[in-house]
């Protein structure tokens, strides 16, 4: 797959697509390009980037995820599901995911990327500040 294949839409955060990153579950997730009319070629290649290096991300989000957790909630985390992922409008590879778990339903998690480098982790508005 790749980002030429997609579907692209509006909806009230920016343009998206809904992809599938088998890494992260069968489940389509939304990734939006924030504040944005059209897909445009930066877009389509941070998607590109996303899909190629999926597994890299979820290996640093798991670890991550599991360090976080038991420092902020004392607990093992087993149920992280990707909910959506963002991108920068502006700056290429700028990556944010936001994800929903038991431990703290009402603000889940977030992580911000830049390239494949982690950059911040915190509750789930993480993923698009």
């Amino acid at each position: 797959m790749n980002s030429d294949e997609l579907q692209f839409y509006e909806d009230d955060e920016g343009i998206t697509v809904d992809l599938i990153l088998q890494a992260f579950g069968p489940d389509p997730v939304q990734c939006i390009n924030l504040e944005s009319e059209f897909a445009v070629q930066k877009m389509k290649d941070d998607i590109d980037f996303l899909v190629k290096r999926q597994n890299d991300f979820y290996q640093i989000i798991n670890a991550e995820a599991k360090q976080y957790c038991a420092r902020v909630y004392g607990a093992s985390v087993n149920d992280l599901t990707l909910v959506k992922i963002y991108l920068s409008p502006e700056d290429k590879s700028q990556f944010g995911f936001m994800f929903a778990t038991s431990l703290d339903p009402e603000h889940g998690l977030g992580f911000k990327f830049h390239g494949i480098e982690m950059k911040k982790t915190g509750s789930s508005e993480t993923a698009f500040l």
